[in-house]
C-alpha cells in the first residue's frame, strides 16, 4: 500500500517556522550575547568563530523569510519552500565566502554595518571558513523539516518580536567597543592613525591617508594591520613632540593636559600654546559625547611636509584627530578618517543638530493622526455610530501614551551629530534605543491607524495621509521651526478635508 504524499508547506509558513524554531532562537541568543558581552570581555579567536557559527544559523531563515515575503507580494507562485530555503542557504554561504576571503569585501561590509549599527568590524579571515560546512549543514537539516511542517503556525506576536531582533542582531555582528585615536605617525607621504582603547599598536585598527586624504581602513588583527604596526614601531611610533625638518624649527608637542598642542620657535627651549580646547569647553564637550570614561587628551603629534609647507596632526584620544593646516589654522576632524563617519562633535558655541534613533518624522506619524482626529472629533462623531466611535476612542486612548513614550524615548536618546547613538548604553549600544523606539512607534502607529479606520474609509485614509505628510515634512525640511510650520499646515489641511462633508 502506497503511503500518501505529505503536503508541502507554503514558502512563507515554512520560512517562518524555520525562523521561529528553538534552534534559530538559541543561535540568535548566542549571537547577541557573544557579540555584545563575550567579545568585550574576552576578544579572542573563539568568540569570532562562535559569532560566525551563530550568524550562519540565523541568517538563512531570515533571508528565506524575506524571499518568501517578496514572492508573496509580487504574486509569484512558482517559489516553493524547498527552493526558497536552498536559495537562502546559497546566498548566505556565498556572501560569507566572499567577505571572508576578500579584504575589499570585508571593508565594504564593515562600512555598511557601521552605518546601520554603529562602528562594526568584519575581518577577512580564511580560517573562518572552517565553520561554514558545519553551520550550513545544521541549517539545511532544520530547513528540510520546515518544508513539510504542518505543526502550529508561529504566532504573530512571536514573529513580530523575532523579525526585528534578528535583523538587528545580524546587522550588528562584530560590533566594536569605543576606541580613540591613540597613534599618529607619518610614513613617507602617508598619515597613519591608529584607533585603539590602549597605547598598544598591536591592538589598533589603522587608517591610512595619502597626503592626509582618501583614508583607507586596515582593521585590527589582520596580517596587514600587523605589518602596519611593525612599520609604525620601526619609525619610532607615536611621539609627544616633533620638529619640522631640516632646521628643527618650529617644534610642536602635546600639551601637558587636556586637548592642546604647544609650539616652540627656539628648538624647544620655550613653549607657547598653539591650539587648545579650554578646560570649561572641554567639560561641555565631554557632556556632548554622552559617554562615560572618555579619554580627552592629546597623546601625540606628527608632521607631514607638503608642497606649501607642513601640516601637523594631533591624536586626541576619544576626540579623534586635529589638524594644523599650512596657514597655521587648526581644525578638529574628529573621526572623519573612519569610513562612513562624516561629522565632528561641535565645540560649545558651534551650531549643533541632533541625531535620533528613529527619524523624528516617522515617530510623529502617529501623533499627527491622533491630533487630526481630535481636532475633527465633533464632525467625525456626528457622522459615526456610537459603537464605532467608542471603539475608535478606545484605540486612540491606547495610542496616546505609547506615542508619548516613543517621542520621549526618541528625544531622550538623541545625540549631537558626530557621535554614536547609544554610546552610553551598556553592552547593546545603539541596538537598544533603535529597538525600543521602533517598537513603540510601530505599536502607536498601528493603534492610531486602527482608530482612524473605525471612523470610515474616507476619514481613515485622510488621517493616514495627514500623518504621512507630517512624517515627510519633518524628514525633508531640515530646520525644526520650518518643519513644525509645515507639519501644522498639513494637519490643518487634514482637519479641513475631514470636516468638509462629501458631496
Amino acid at each position: 500500500m502506497a503511503l500518501p504524499d505529505v503536503p508541502a508547506a507554503r514558502p512563507t509558513a515554512a520560512a517562518l517556522a524555520w525562523l521561529t524554531h528553538w534552534s534559530t532562537c538559541a543561535a540568535l541568543v548566542v549571537l547577541v550575547v557573544n557579540d555584545h558581552v563575550a567579545k568585550a570581555a574576552f576578544g579572542t579567536w573563539w568568540t569570532g568563530k562562535l559569532s560566525d557559527l551563530a550568524w550562519l544559523v540565523v541568517a538563512p531563515p531570515l533571508v528565506a523569510t524575506a524571499l518568501a515575503g517578496a514572492a508573496h507580494v509580487a504574486g509569484y507562485r512558482g517559489l516553493t519552500a524547498r527552493v526558497g530555503s536552498g536559495v537562502a542557504l546559497a546566498v548566505t554561504g556565498a556572501a560569507f565566502v566572499v567577505v571572508k576571503t576578500n579584504a575589499a569585501a570585508a571593508e565594504a561590509a564593515s562600512s555598511v554595518l557601521s552605518s546601520l549599527a554603529g562602528p562594526s568590524v568584519v575581518l577577512a579571515d580564511r580560517w573562518d571558513l572552517v565553520v561554514l560546512p558545519v553551520a550550513l549543514t545544521f541549517a539545511y537539516a532544520r530547513a528540510r523539516v520546515s518544508w513539510t511542517s504542518r505543526g502550529v503556525a508561529p504566532r504573530a506576536a512571536l514573529v513580530m518580536v523575532l523579525l526585528p531582533v534578528t535583523v538587528l542582531a545580524t546587522a550588528a555582528t562584530s560590533a566594536t567597543h569605543r576606541v580613540g585615536a591613540q597613534q599618529v605617525v607619518v610614513v613617507g607621504d602617508v598619515v597613519v592613525v591608529g584607533d585603539s582603547d590602549s597605547s598598544d599598536p598591536a591592538s589598533a585598527s589603522w587608517y591610512l591617508g595619502v597626503d592626509g586624504r582618501d583614508w583607507r581602513a586596515v582593521y585590527a588583527y589582520t596580517d596587514e594591520a600587523t605589518l602596519v604596526a611593525t612599520t609604525v614601531q620601526r619609525t619610532g611610533g607615536t611621539v609627544a613632540s616633533a620638529c619640522v625638518a631640516p632646521d628643527d624649527t618650529p617644534c610642536f608637542r602635546a600639551a601637558d593636559h587636556g586637548l592642546g598642542v604647544d609650539r616652540s620657535d627656539d628648538g624647544g627651549r620655550s613653549w607657547q600654546e598653539d591650539w587648545a580646547v579650554p578646560d570649561g569647553a572641554l567639560d561641555e564637550l565631554e557632556r556632548r559625547y554622552e559617554a562615560s570614561g572618555l579619554f580627552l587628551r592629546t597623546v601625540g603629534v606628527t608632521i607631514l611636509p607638503t608642497a606649501d609647507g607642513f601640516r601637523v596632526y594631533a591624536a586626541n584620544g576619544d576626540d579623534g584627530v586635529a589638524v594644523r593646516a599650512e596657514d597655521g589654522t587648526w581644525t578638529r576632524i574628529g573621526f572623519t578618517y573612519r569610513p562612513g563617519t562624516e561629522l565632528v562633535v561641535p565645540l560649545p558655541g558651534e551650531p549643533t543638530t541632533l541625531d535620533h534613533p528613529v527619524p523624528m518624522g516617522i515617530v510623529l506619524f502617529s501623533p499627527a493622526i491622533l491630533l487630526t482626529l481630535a481636532l475633527s472629533s465633533r464632525r467625525v462623531v456626528s457622522r459615526s455610530s456610537s459603537a464605532r466611535s467608542a471603539t475608535g476612542l478606545g484605540l486612540a486612548l491606547g495610542a496616546v501614551p505609547v506615542s508619548a513614550l516613543a517621542v520621549l524615548a526618541n528625544q531622550g536618546w538623541a545625540v549631537v551629530s558626530g557621535q554614536e547613538i547609544g554610546a552610553d548604553v551598556f553592552v547593546v549600544g545603539a541596538l537598544l534605543p533603535i529597538a525600543v523606539v521602533a517598537s513603540l512607534t510601530a505599536v502607536s502607529a498601528a493603534l492610531a491607524v486602527a482608530s482612524a479606520g473605525t471612523q470610515g474609509p474616507r476619514v481613515g485614509w485622510l488621517a493616514v495621509l495627514t500623518g504621512t505628510g507630517v512624517a515627510v515634512a519633518m524628514t525633508v525640511v531640515p530646520a525644526p521651526v520650518l518643519g513644525g510650520l509645515a507639519s501644522a499646515a498639513v494637519v490643518a489641511g487634514g482637519v479641513v478635508a475631514i470636516a468638509v462633508p462629501r458631496r
